[in-house]
């Protein structure tokens, strides 16, 4: 009876080792299924990582194609005749584009890529404002137009002197509501001014108190261009685009759009001689030398869907004096 009790409490060390070893064998097979689920899991969202980018690099390159594409299509349609007007192919909307598998031209489509381009001479430039008389002086011709075109949609004419006061380059406010360092240095975060020209429409948001809702407002019809003295184009502009030239022009297109929308299915309305019978002699010796019939500045909006990636490019396009279309400036979802 003793041996087997002895037998017994030798026996009992050695089944509680069994058990240790047991447990720290369970733990560590669960570490070792933790860290390959860790790492299947890291290589599964490295390989969709990759997949994502690779997918949104080929979709930046149909985009630029299509980039390429407009300005090909404007090239030829401006060597044909410098007129813009919006009855020519490049203003016509064009359907989305299938985007095949490579080598397979038949195959089901893999996405689509779709192109509009607008005619940015056709809108008010808002660095205009910053344009100075040959005296040194700022121009008062571009704020009094803008005066008129935010009234016309309903907005404040003092918004024309803040956004000139973000653009020059001097630290004194324009007009008695302008606004300078001082007022955006007291705003919640403080910041300065631009003293830049604008390179987006979309800086108008900076202006104090602006807001989405006057920028929706008055987005259809201004721009931002590389230069201080953009000119109109009367075949395309907006009604009150056109409007915004001259006082007298007032309620001139905007009262009948269908009538302008129909004079524009065959080419350019108004004309340069129309419109010149129509603001008369005296204000057309005012405003002569800001309107044309030709355009220089196209935007582009080329939407591209491949598998799940979508993007929107907008490329600013700038015919140049020897008849070729550049590209100036590119943006991904956002102008």
């Amino acid at each position: 009876m003793r041996r087997r009790v002895r037998a017994a409490r030798r026996g009992a060390p050695a089944r509680r080792q069994r058990g240790i070893a047991m447990i720290i064998a369970l733990v560590i097979v669960a570490l070792a299924t933790v860290l390959a689920w860790k790492i299947g899991y890291d290589s599964y969202l490295e390989r969709q990582r990759t997949v994502a980018m690779l997918s949104l690099e080929q979709a930046m390159q149909f985009g630029l194609g299509a980039e390429a594409l407009a300005g090909d299509a404007l090239a030829r349609q401006l060597q044909q005749t410098p007129q813009v007007t919006l009855a020519q192919p490049w203003a016509q909307p064009t359907p989305p584009l299938p985007i095949t598998p490579p080598g397979d031209a038949d195959g089901p489509p893999i996405g689509s890529v779709q192109g509009q381009l607008v005619n940015l001479d056709g809108r008010f430039n808002l660095n205009n404002l910053a344009h100075l008389l040959p005296n040194g002086t700022e121009d008062p011709q571009p704020l009094a137009q803008f005066q008129r075109l935010l009234v016309a949609v309903h907005l404040e004419p003092k918004w024309a002197g803040i956004a000139r006061d973000w653009i020059d380059a001097d630290r004194v406010p324009s007009q008695p509501d302008g606004a300078e360092d001082d007022v955006y240095t007291r705003l919640t975060p403080p910041y300065w001014t631009g003293d830049w020209p604008m390179t987006s429409p979309t800086e108008l948001m900076a202006l104090p108190g602006f807001g989405r809702r006057r920028y929706l407002a008055i987005e259809p019809y201004v721009t931002a261009l590389p230069t201080a003295t953009a000119k109109i184009d009367i075949c395309t502009a907006p009604a009150l685009v056109l409007e915004s030239l001259a006082p007298n022009l007032s309620g001139e297109y905007s009262t009948d759009p269908a009538a302008l929308a129909t004079g524009r299915k065959n080419g350019c309305f108004p004309d340069l001689s129309t419109f010149q019978a129509t603001v008369g002699p005296a204000t057309w010796n005012t405003i002569g030398d800001l309107v044309t019939d030709s355009g220089a500045y196209f935007r582009l909006t080329a939407r591209v869907t491949l598998g799940t990636t979508e993007i929107t490019l907008y490329s600013l396009l700038q015919r140049r004096s020897d008849g070729k279309v550049v590209p100036l400036i590119r943006s991904i979802g956002t102008l």
